[in-house]
Order: C-alpha cells, then structure tokens, then sequence
C-alpha cells in the first residue's frame, strides 16, 4: 500500500535508533516504495533526525551511506554480539571499524553489547568482541549504543570496568536499579514502542524514574510498532505513541516530553 501515514505530532522527534537498511524496508506490499517513501515523508513531518545502528561491517556501510544521502540521517557502527564470526580476526575487524567510525556522519559506536536470548555465539566470544569495542570506544573518544538481551549482569559487570566510556542503552529493559546505576554513571536510557505494550507493566514503573535529562526515544525500526500498530512495519513516525505513553507515566505534557528527549539526543549525539 501507498505509505500516507498522517503524524499527529507538533513537536520535533528524534529517533535514537533505527534500522532503515532492513530488507522490510524494500519495496514491497507493506509499504509501496519502501524506504525512499517512507523518509522524504516523514522528514517532511515532525522526525528531524534519526541515528540508523549498523550491525557489522556491511550494515554499518548502508548505514552510511544512508546518512549520506539524507542531511536528517546519522549513523552508528558497531558489530552486534549476534553479527559477530568467531573465526574473524578481531583486530583485522577493529582496524575496518575505526576507518568506518572515521566518517563525519557516524556519532557512536553502536551497536554492541550482548546477546543471550538467542545465544548462537558463545558467550565468551560475545564478552570478549563488546571489551574490544569498548576499548576502541575509550581510544576514540567515542560514546556507545548497547544491546542488553538477558544478560543484564554480565553487561554491567564489564562496563564497571570503562568508567570513561559513556552511552545509550537502547530498547531499555532491564531493572529499575540498573537504571539507576547508569544515569548515576551520566549513561541515557532510550525506550522503544514497547513501552506501549500491555504486558509492559514493569518496564511501565521505571520509564518515570529515568530524570528528564537522561531519557531518548526510539523506534528500532521495522521492528516494535507501539499500540495501535503492534506487529507492523515500524517507522520513525509512530514514535509520536511512545512520546505519548511516556508523557502519560511522567505525568507531563507530550510537547514537554518531547522537548527533553530531542534535547538529549542531540546532545548526546553531538549534532
């Protein structure tokens, strides 16, 4: 179908992490003309900006080339615990990242962390990529996105050991007290449509707990289409939902919440 999505929204939005590279962005029946539909649009609208988060050394390059080609676009380059090849050459691979991170339009490394939902990389494996990212984040001066799937302790456990590096836990869903620990630590927490979700209860309780100038906002997109689009194709326009949810668990308007999540955005991502 013709992508006509209307945005209800008057403020600006900044979509702290996406995926437009993803293949359900290409043209297909979801949406007729994928991607080069969807972002004229909604740059047109209310989305001022979006950070895409590459995923390995070929999606960080999309990602690049899609900030290249639109002025809104920013990126993020990383190897994703679930992207990694064990039998690569860590450092050979370290090398090709610090030439992508290089770019002028990439503004973090990201993203990284770790995985064990699904569990296809060993866990040591995993540990040992994030360390030497983190690594290369600290020679770099540069902040972080993390990906944190069920391994919230052995996440905190190794960024305990880079108190310099400093970043974006992205799709929040760990505890209330890990959230604590990060914002004391100067780390933003972004959350996705999942915040929209009925069964996000507790995820619920903490979002109000985040200070205003430590929380983002985000899509993940295609994937994590808040309430009333659950399970459809994502996009950056319906982050206006999860600014509304998060407004209401704030107890604040939508116009302030959005103003306090651009804010730290583009602070956070240097633009």
């Amino acid at each position: 179908m013709k992508f006509d999505f209307e945005p209800k929204s008057a403020y600006p939005l900044f979509d702290s992490h996406a995926h437009y590279n993803d293949s359900r962005f290409d043209a297909c029946a979801e949406i007729e003309g994928g991607r080069e539909a969807v972002l004229p649009a909604l740059f047109s609208g209310a989305v001022k900006y979006i950070v895409n988060a590459g995923t390995n050394l070929k999606t960080n390059a999309e990602s690049i080339a899609l900030a290249e080609k639109y002025p809104g676009i920013y990126a993020a380059v990383g190897i994703h615990p679930e992207d990694i090849d064990p039998a690569a050459d860590i450092e050979e691979t370290m090398d090709a990242l610090r030439v992508q991170l290089a770019h002028p339009k990439v503004r973090a490394l990201g993203e990284i962390g770790l995985d064990y939902y699904w569990d296809n990389v060993p866990r040591e494996v995993q540990k040992l990529w994030l360390r030497r990212q983190l690594e290369l984040a600290r020679e770099l001066s540069m902040p972080v996105v993390i990906h944190d799937r069920d391994a919230h302790g052995d996440i905190m456990d190794i960024l305990r050991d880079y108190p310099d590096v400093k970043g974006e836990f992205h799709s929040f869903s760990a505890s209330g007290e890990i959230a604590r620990q990060l914002v004391n630590r100067g780390w933003y927490i972004s959350f996705s449509g999942v915040i929209t979700f009925k069964n996000a209860s507790r995820l619920a309780e903490i979002v109000p707990t985040v200070p205003l100038d430590r929380v983002m906002i985000e899509t993940d997109c295609p994937y994590l289409a808040p309430v009333p689009y659950r399970g459809k194709i994502n996009h950056s326009g319906l982050m206006e939902y999860t600014a509304a949810r998060a407004a209401e668990l704030y107890g604040i308007t939508v116009e302030a919440f959005c103003r306090h999540a651009f804010e730290n955005s583009v602070r956070f991502f240097g633009i």
